[in-house]
């Protein structure tokens, strides 16, 4: 199949990334709700555009003729992913997103037989930490084929858009998510804490629910993993004392007071994108005695780790490189895809492989 590549979302901060990226290396179509936007966002990089909303399957549909790949920039996830993932799979072409939220995960992998079924591939998970981790987890397994349980630990986020406040208030509920033994539990949320070496930097992390609680089986086949990211000792009581306050007041109280907060944030991340605002990853890998290995990855900044990973995965899914159904970074493209891609780097491992 061939055709062109549709970003949806395309007026948002991180599609703009994207589109310095790819505007005039491949066919390009940009999409979005608003169309005096659109139009805005097209005519600044001579671009053909498409405006329509999510609300008609049909029109969606409509709107795909000629695309052989979605990239979905529109945000939050959980209102648009399966919408659009739909329509690609009535249209006959692939679908990527930025997702971050791990509903989102669960909903598309529902989609899997109808993608296969169809040709189409359904890749979530292309932006900010998603595509990182798949792959540090992948190569993990690989270094470590014993491996039975993974503690996967997010370094903080120094640089975060109104998306991604908007998208995180979403996901707000009392408890988190582990996986254990192939099942998907819920713990308390700001129960588990959890110690992380980030690469010289002893710190503590809180367990927050991140998609590879829903993808990394599939990618790696350990059935028990745990996701982390670091906070302060004041943000680890703030996110505690939510979740027993929400246990009373109900979640949705709690997601509004951050809807609120992502309405007032500034689009871009306060302070633009200056040095140093990447982040570490921390895999520790036991083993079925408990003896833990450790593997880091140095990651750009979410925002242009973002726009490298989904400009390099749209060229190789226009090469050819798609897989039909549900899947993940690494299962198509490889461990190596992160850093083929010039977004993060992987640092020499630690541990009993070594000895």
């Amino acid at each position: 199949m061939s055709g062109h590549v549709l970003l949806y979302g395309a007026t948002g901060f991180t599609a703009r990334k994207i589109l310095a990226q790819i505007a005039g290396t491949m066919p390009l179509v940009i999409g979005g709700r608003d169309a005096d936007r659109v139009m805005a966002v097209a005519d600044e990089f001579g671009l053909p555009w498409r405006a329509f909303d999510l609300s008609d399957h049909a029109a969606i549909v409509d709107a795909l003729d000629g695309a052989q790949v979605v990239l979905n920039a529109a945000g939050p996830y959980l209102d648009t992913a399966a919408r659009l993932a739909d329509a690609c799979i009535a249209a006959g072409c692939d679908y990527i997103d930025l997702a971050g939220e791990w509903p989102v995960f669960a909903e598309l992998l529902t989609r899997d037989e109808a993608a296969r079924n169809a040709g189409v591939m359904i890749l979530p998970g292309m932006g900010l930490t998603i595509a990182a981790s798949d792959c540090l987890l992948k190569r993990a397994i690989e270094t470590w084929p014993d491996t039975v349980k993974f503690y996967l630990g997010f370094s903080c986020l120094h640089a975060v858009s109104a998306g991604s406040v908007a998208s995180a208030a979403r996901v707000f509920d009392t408890d988190l998510f582990i996986r254990r033994d192939g099942k998907i539990v819920p713990t308390p949320a700001g129960s588990l804490v959890r110690a992380f070496d980030f690469d010289g930097r002893l710190s503590e992390a809180t367990a927050m629910t991140w998609a590879d609680v829903v993808t990394g089986e599939l990618s790696t086949g350990v059935r028990s993993i745990e996701t982390y990211t670091e906070q302060p000792w004041w943000h680890r009581a703030g996110y505690r004392a939510a979740g027993l306050f929400a246990r009373v007041t109900g979640a949705q109280a709690w997601r509004g007071l951050g809807g609120v907060t992502a309405r007032a944030w500034p689009e871009e991340p306060p302070g633009g994108l200056p040095d140093g605002t990447g982040y570490t990853l921390v895999v520790e890998a036991h083993d079925r005695w408990r003896r833990p290995r450790t593997m880091r990855m140095h990651v750009r900044d979410g925002y242009s780790a973002s726009a490298l990973t989904s400009a390099a995965a749209l060229r190789l899914i226009l090469c050819g490189g798609a897989i039909p159904g549900f899947q993940t970074p690494s299962l198509v493209f490889g461990s190596s895809f992160i850093e083929d891609a010039g977004a993060a780097s992987f640092v020499p491992a630690k541990g009993l492989a070594e000895t």
